[in-house]
């Protein structure tokens, strides 16, 4: 048996490394003795073994061609593309930042549609992060997104659900985001179940803004894919009924918990927020549950950044009970299977030569995520 999967595994690789060598630029690197996590499972003292085109194998076999580049992995690890599942891009640079820090990707999560097609010409920049958009959300006259002043079309006499999901369509965006803020004007139950239905016939996802639990069962009742935060107004807490009307419907949560905590400090006199530890308690319930957990950080809401903010957000998922497996899931393989990232892969075989080299291990110090990084970019070191 032993010696059948050797024959097995040899041949896949000459299969994969024919993907190579037929092209000009024919270099095979090998990271040798590494920690790879590859967006699901973890692999001690591999060899993670790849060219330009593609990875050829992940292996703890010492099959690699001589005039192979050879990196030494031992105390380094390797982890797929990183992505921040709820932004608001402000400008160019933020993407820029964002990939040189192992963020490959960024989801807006309410813009206008001239910022989102002018932020998506930069998509094929091999230094710049991949971006994704909702475009405009889905609102209501003196709903949220109305507030900041700017001309946007909101669902009322003259717009429908229908008409609004057609012209994100049309104008591009990648999935459809609603608003549901209960200290603003909402959208009606009837107007909420056809933005979602809508959006399912057009093949797009759609993702919620919440502020509170009732909203929360409510969307996951009209079959909303995901939700942009975790519930946080005073009373929020979920019960084991209602917890389970969201895991029976498969939604996903973002709990953006670095922003929802500057939220929680801003309260001045009135109390009209959970405590930070019961919104903390209120995502390890999602955990107990298999809700699948997916990192954002909604910056630059009270100045968040890009950047560093995002390891602080895996940092306070840890914090919640995530283990530090499950928190780099959150940050990689989750989104890509949520938001259907076909331009993301885990790590394997055939798939694309995109990760990260990190120095340390956060899969037993989730804190090390900050370290020295070393990222390739369709096979290209950035």
């Amino acid at each position: 048996m032993r010696l059948i999967f050797k024959l097995l595994f040899s041949f896949i690789y000459i299969l994969s490394f024919s993907s190579c060598i037929d092209d000009e630029v024919s270099d095979v690197i090998v990271i040798k003795g590494v920690t790879i996590f590859d967006g699901e499972i973890v692999f001690r003292n591999s060899n993670l073994i790849f060219c330009k085109d593609s990875i050829i194998s992940i292996s703890s076999e010492n099959a690699y061609p001589k005039n192979a580049i050879v990196i030494e992995g031992y105390g380094k690890t390797v982890i797929p593309p990183m992505i921040n599942a709820h932004v608001h891009v402000m400008d160019s640079i933020n993407l820029f930042d964002a990939q040189r820090d192992g963020i490959f990707g960024m989801l807006d999560m309410f813009t206008t549609d001239s910022r989102a097609n002018y932020f998506k010409g930069f998509n094929n920049r091999l230094y710049s992060s991949y971006y994704y958009s909702s475009n405009v959300g889905a609102t209501v006259p003196g709903g949220h997104g109305t507030q900041f002043g700017i001309n946007i079309p909101t669902i009322n006499n003259l717009i429908s659900p229908k008409q609004f999901v057609t012209d994100r369509l049309v104008a591009g965006a990648d999935y459809i985001k609603i608003t549901q803020e209960s200290s603003m004007n909402v959208l009606s139950d009837s107007l909420l179940e056809l933005v979602i239905l809508e959006a399912k016939n057009s093949n797009l996802i759609s993702i919620a803004h919440i502020s509170d639990v009732r909203n929360a069962v409510k969307l996951a009742g009209f079959n909303i894919n995901g939700l942009a935060h975790i519930w946080y107004r005073k009373g929020s807490i979920i019960d084991s009924i209602e917890i389970q009307e969201l895991k029976s419907r498969s939604v996903f949560v973002i709990p953006t918990l670095s922003v929802i905590e500057e939220v929680i400090k801003s309260q001045i006199e009135e109390i009209n927020y959970l405590k930070f530890s019961e919104v903390q308690s209120e995502v390890e319930k999602l955990l107990e549950n298999d809700i699948s957990i997916l990192v954002g950080t909604d910056s630059p809401n009270f100045n968040l950044n890009y950047t560093t903010d995002y390891f602080n957000e895996l940092e306070l998922l840890h914090s919640c009970g995530l283990s530090n497996i499950e928190v780099l899931r959150s940050a990689t393989s989750n989104i890509y299977k949520a938001f259907n990232l076909n331009e993301f892969t885990f790590l394997k075989s055939g798939g694309k030569s995109s990760f990260i080299l990190l120095s340390g291990d956060p899969i037993e110090r989730i804190e090390e995520i900050r370290n020295e990084k070393r990222i390739w970019k369709n096979g290209i070191e950035l």
